[in-house]
Parts: structure tokens; C-alpha cells; sequence
């Protein structure tokens, strides 16, 4: 197994941009061709092609991926979660809707490579144990390192049919024939598609082609083609996700930055050996290219200085797993039990029968011993047994079982916490029902918005209404504290605006009568930072007003630069002064002009090292963009500032609105 990362030493080297999308795609051929030159058995990209970009460049990759005949090409999936919607009765169903696609690579290559495949890991703050073999929920697609070992033993296709027709003629007749026939008719894909239906619908045909492997006397005797046929048929009859065993830190697979992969000759290059002949190569970004072009994950081996091991290196380390069939096994759910019950079991007797400074010590020799042969039955058979609950729930229960009183303040702890929980669940579904679940629709402008919570119930909303005839109010805050109380503020806020809209009020005068009932109505300590504006749609006037919310960004037509929007008048948050004097603020939208509206939470934004995104990045961005609508300009603006905070958590909400007029 051979990784050829992408990644800055190789940009540098090559004098590229540090930007793997801006390659140009005659790189990718050169290396596709220099590997197949050098003997390598498949080339798997874990790289998205899936726009065209220099007409040339692209031929040329088509040419050296339809020559090699064993490159296979990465599909990048697409989750979308939504509201699910009512049926056809009209009463509504909880819960959210998952669906995922699967976006392929531009046409021109999808025709000349081998097959495409998707391999998605997840982008979660926790170790990364498990991959998918058949993506569930994407028509139980088979990922990259199931097509890559399928394309690898095609020549043991024979030899597999062979088998499978001694154990059932029937199934194997619906096959192709022979490895060419496989391919000509159907591809790679369709062809572990049909043998993984057959596989799913007798579940023991596994066991029986194993047995008749184990008996063969065929040219599969040979050891190694005997064990690739075991490893495939334990490939079809896996779940559909399987653990993964990783092999140690990053790099721990061999390793090969791009730029030398070009100059790779007879396995030498820079005065280093790179053997990859009949070996599988994966191509993908290292697990430090860019800090806004990441595509690492965390896993056991995660380092502390925040190098983690790349998605490209995962699946490489998955298809190892599947030819040398070593993924991590837990155990069964009867023996999982059996040791739960027999571990609770010694651990209550250990604390019980003795002292409490005696039972502590029992408890932990009794965690160190189970600890140590757990770690080795991993080490020499890769079997995984449960750890977490035995060492971190059962053995500190028993041990609290012992000290009542201790017990019992935790209990109470407990189901205050639980009482907690379903206050700010309420409270969250408050908060949810008051944001407008669509935006409004106006003739001649587009409005677009967003609001992502950080916390259980966060501090931020935003709202629409009518005013009179032809313009469109909206509002955006943030509410102090990400509490009950915050959400009960929040629909106070959202309540006033709305009664003073029917008055048909200036937009200062309604700053101010707002703040006055908002200051009466909240207690002590609580402020709502805001910004009111109101849309003329006949002639494009905007008449705005903040009170201690962040400046919109005016986006001109052409090519004009982003301006901050200075606001005039007080500034003070809602509910802080009984007389503010506020003041509107005038702003002309001509044909084309976008806005943008957003909480402090996206310039606060922070990555792994505590930088915050900030008004510049924000402004580059909104610059940047080519987007013409407004949905568009905003999901830029979200994709830019989760990039840049890559899995840390953050600790505010983030709220976006885009208005955009039609050009």
C-alpha cells in the first residue's frame, strides 16, 4: 500500500498555488502515468473532480486515466439534512430527514476511469473507529477500498466464480462468465453490486464458500491467491460499516509526496526507494495541506501538535484491513453481556466484602489486570472488548455502591441534570418555532438566511413581516445568555417588533419605543443587541437602524469592494437605557447590490489556535464569491467559516441574512 499525498511541500516545489483545486489536471496525468510506468497495481484518487477546468489539461487526464484502465476516482457525498415535512394528511412529522447524494466526478473522466466511489468519513469531534464499506443511506454504493480490492483480484475472478459455482451453480450463473465479461458488461461497481446482492440474500453462503476454499485443489492453492479469494468473500458478507485497525500514527503507511511521485523511476527518487509495483496507490491531501483545506481526521493515533491522520491515508489503511483481513472485531452481543454481568458482578464483591480502602485497591488492580488483557487480545487477534463500560461506569458504580450517602448525592445530581435537560429542551423548541421557517418572497430581491446555534438553546434570531404596502421588515439579535430566559426574551423582542410594525412607524421611532418596552419587560443584566431594517421594494430603499449589532456589509454590482455600513445615532443594546436616541440610517440597493446582515458569532469565530475568523476574512470572502443569488452568497459565507474552524466547537451562534436586488 502506497499514499501519494498532496500537500505544500509539493506546491512549493512545483510553484503551484497552495491550492490543490488550481492544479493543473496534467499533473494528474503525469502521475497517473509515471505510476503506471513504475507497475503500480491500481491508483485510487480521493481527490473531487466533479468541475471542468482547463479544456487541455482535462483531455489529457481523460487520456492517461482511460490508458492506465486501473484508476478509480473519489465521489464526494453530499448530506442534507431538512424538516420533515407533513403527509399527506397535513399533520406534521417530528424528527429531521437525512438525504444523501452522491455527486460524480465530471463525465469526461467518470468514461475513462475504471469506476468512481465515494468514501466519507465523519467530521466529528471524536475518534474516527469505523468506515463504510457500502455507503448506507447512498443506495449501499460501495465505497473506495471495496471497488479498489474488487479491481485488484479481478484476476482471481475465475478462480471466485469457479468456486461459487461448486457451492451454488445457480448464483453463479447470473455472473459474467469471465473478468473481461465483468467488466465489458457491467464495471467494477455493478459487478460488486450483484455479487453483494448475492451474498445478502443467503446469509450462510459465506461459510460454505469458505469451507470449499479451505478444501479447493485448484490453482488457488497458492497461499497468497487463496488468501485474497478469503479476504473477498469476507469483504461481500461484512456489514455494510466495519472498524477500522489502524496501523500507528500518520504515515505510518508509506508515503510519498506528489511532487516526487512525478520523478518516481525504477522505485527511486531523491535518493529514497518508493517500491510500488503491484502495490494499490491512493492519491489524496495530506493530513496538513492547507489550514483551510483540511481533509484529516481524529482518531486513536492523533498527535498532539494537531496532526491527525488524513481521510486519504484511512482509506488506504481500510483496504489494508480488507486484504490481510484484520479489521477490528468486537465482540458478540451474548458474550458483551455475558462480560458486563460477570465484570459487574466481581467489582460489586470486590467492594463489598471488604473495607472501602481495601475494596478502592481491589478496584483498581481488578481495572489494570482486565485493562492489560483487553489490550492484548486487540494487540494479537484484533478483538475488541468493551472497555469504557466495564472500567469507566460499572467499576466506579460498584465502588460508589459501597459509600451510600456518596451514592445517593450523586443520584440526586442526576435527576437534576434530567430536570435541566427537559427545561432547556423546552426551551429549544421555543426558540426554533419562533425563526421564520421560510424566507419571504419579494418581486425583484432575494432573501436568503441562516442561524446556526453553538449551545443547546443559543442567543440569536432573526425575523420578517410585512410593513404596509411594498416593504419588508426584518430583524437580527442577539439575546444575552443562552438560556431559558434568553429564549423567553428573544420572543418578547421578536412579539414587540411585530405589534410595532402594524403602526407603520419610522424605523428610529420604532428603535426607540422598542427599547422602552424591552427595558420594562426584562430583568436586570439582559440586553438584546439588534439591528431593525426596513425594504422599500419600489425603489430600493433601505432605512436601517442598530442598536449594538454588528455592521451589515454592502456587496455594490460589478466589481466594486465590499464598504462596512456606518450606522448613526445610539448604539446601546435594547434594554440597557430607558431613553436611547436612535436613528435611521439611509442606504440606497440599486440593481445587483447585495447585503449582508450577521451576529457577532461569524467574525468571533475561532479555529483550533484561537484566531478568530474576523472582519477581514469576512470581507475577502463576500468580495470573492461569485455567487448571484442570495442563497448562494450565504452558504459561501457558511462554507468559508466552517473550513476555517475545521471541528472546534464554538461558543456562539452564528446568524446570517443576504438581500440581494435582481440585477
Amino acid at each position: 500500500m502506497v499514499v501519494v499525498s498532496i500537500e505544500k511541500e509539493s506546491s512549493d516545489a512545483l510553484e503551484l498555488p497552495n491550492n490543490p483545486d488550481k492544479w493543473p489536471r496534467s499533473l494528474h496525468a503525469r502521475l497517473v502515468d509515471n505510476l503506471v510506468q513504475e507497475g503500480a497495481a491500481s491508483i485510487t484518487f480521493d481527490v473531487h473532480f466533479i468541475e471542468p477546468r482547463n479544456p487541455e489539461d482535462d483531455q489529457l487526464f481523460a487520456a492517461a486515466l482511460k490508458k492506465a484502465g486501473n484508476v478509480i476516482i473519489g465521489e464526494p457525498l453530499v448530506t442534507r439534512e431538512i424538516d420533515a415535512n407533513a403527509d399527506g394528511g397535513g399533520q406534521a412529522q417530528p424528527g429531521i430527514h437525512s438525504i444523501v447524494k452522491i455527486v460524480k466526478p465530471i463525465e469526461l473522466f467518470a468514461k475513462a476511469a475504471v469506476a468512481t466511489a465515494p468514501f466519507s468519513l465523519p467530521r466529528i469531534p471524536f475518534k474516527v473507529n469505523q468506515y463504510w464499506g457500502f455507503q448506507t443511506g447512498a443506495g449501499d454504493s460501495p465505497t473506495l477500498p471495496v471497488v479498489t480490492f474488487q479491481l485488484l483480484t479481478l484476476p482471481l475472478y475465475d478462480e471466485f466464480l469457479s468456486l461459487l459455482r461448486n457451492v451454488s451453480p445457480q448464483k453463479a450463473a447470473a455472473l459474467p462468465p469471465d473478468s473481461a465479461a465483468a467488466l465489458q458488461a457491467r464495471g467494477v461497481k455493478r459487478l460488486i453490486r450483484d455479487i453483494r446482492n448475492i451474498f445478502e440474500g443467503d446469509p450462510t453462503l459465506a461459510d460454505k464458500l469458505l469451507q470449499a476454499l479451505a478444501a479447493s485443489s485448484s490453482s488457488a492453492d497458492d497461499t497468497q491467491n487463496k488468501g485474497m479469494l478469503r479476504s473477498l468473500v469476507k469483504m461481500y458478507a461484512a456489514p455494510n460499516s466495519r472498524y477500522i485497525n489502524y496501523y500507528g500514527p500518520p504515515r505510518t503507511i508509506t508515503t510519498i509526496p506528489f511532487h516526487q511521485a512525478l520523478d518516481l523511476h525504477d522505485g527511486q527518487v531523491g535518493g529514497r526507494q518508493y517500491d510500488v509495483k503491484g502495490k494499490a496507490v491512493f492519491v489524496g491531501l495530506s493530513e496538513a495541506v492547507l489550514a483551510d483545506r483540511k481533509d484529516s481526521f481524529y482518531t486513536v493515533f492523533s498527535q498532539a501538535d494537531g496532526i491527525f491522520i488524513a481521510g486519504v491515508e484511512i482509506a488506504a489503511t481500510a483496504l489494508s484491513n480488507i486484504i490481510e483481513d484484520t479489521p477490528v472485531k468486537p465482540v458478540g452481543l451474548a458474550v458483551h453481556t455475558l462480560i458486563l454481568f460477570l465484570w459487574g458482578m466481581l467489582a460489586g464483591l470486590a467492594c463489598r466484602l471488604f473495607s472501602l480502602k481495601i475494596g478502592a485497591l481491589n478496584i483498581v488492580g481488578l481495572s489494570g489486570l482486565y485493562l492489560g488483557l483487553a489490550v492484548l487480545l486487540f494487540k494479537n487477534n484484533a478483538i475488541w472488548y468493551p472497555i469504557v463500560t466495564p472500567l469507566f461506569i460499572q467499576a466506579p458504580l460498584a465502588f460508589a455502591g459501597a459509600v451510600g450517602i456518596e451514592y445517593s448525592r450523586l443520584f440526586k445530581e442526576f435527576l437534576v441534570k434530567l430536570r435541566m435537560e427537559d427545561d432547556l429542551t423546552s426551551a429549544h423548541e421555543l426558540q426554533m418555532s419562533m425563526l421564520p421557517a421560510d424566507c419571504p418572497e419579494v418581486e425583484g430581491y432575494q432573501i436568503a438566511a441562516s442561524s446556526t446555534m453553538a449551545m443547546e438553546v443559543g442567543g440569536d434570531f432573526f425575523d420578517f413581516f410585512m410593513i404596509g404596502e411594498g416593504k419588508v421588515g426584518l430583524i437580527i439579535g442577539d439575546v444575552t445568555g443562552k438560556s431559558v430566559s434568553g429564549a423567553l426574551v428573544m420572543s418578547a423582542s421578536r412579539s414587540v417588533f411585530r405589534m410595532l410594525a402594524e403602526e407603520e412607524l419610522s424605523v428610529g421611532e420604532t428603535m426607540i419605543r422598542a427599547n422602552r418596552r424591552i427595558k420594562q419587560d426584562i430583568k436586570s443584566g439582559m440586553f438584546v443587541a439588534l439591528l431593525y431594517a426596513v425594504l422599500d421594494t419600489k425603489n430600493g430603499h433601505i432605512g436601517l437602524c442598530s442598536a449594538g449589532q454588528t455592521q451589515p456589509i454592502l456587496l455594490p454590482a460589478g466589481d466594486a469592494d465590499p464598504s462596512l455600513v456606518e450606522t448613526v445615532g445610539d448604539t446601546f443594546p435594547l434594554g440597557i437605557l430607558d431613553e436611547a436616541e436612535y436613528e435611521e440610517t439611509p442606504l440606497q440597493m440599486n440593481p445587483g447590490d447585495k447585503i449582508v446582515f450577521y451576529t457577532d458569532g461569524i467574525v468571533e469565530a475561532m479555529d483550533k489556535n484561537e484566531k478568530m475568523y474576523g472582519f477581514e476574512r469576512l470581507h475577502e470572502i463576500v468580495k470573492a464569491s461569485q455567487a448571484e443569488a442570495a442563497e448562494d452568497l450565504m452558504n459561501d459565507i457558511i462554507k468559508d467559516v466552517s473550513d476555517f474552524t475545521g471541528n472546534v466547537p464554538q461558543h456562539d451562534d452564528l446568524t446570517i441574512i443576504v438581500v440581494s436586488a435582481d440585477p
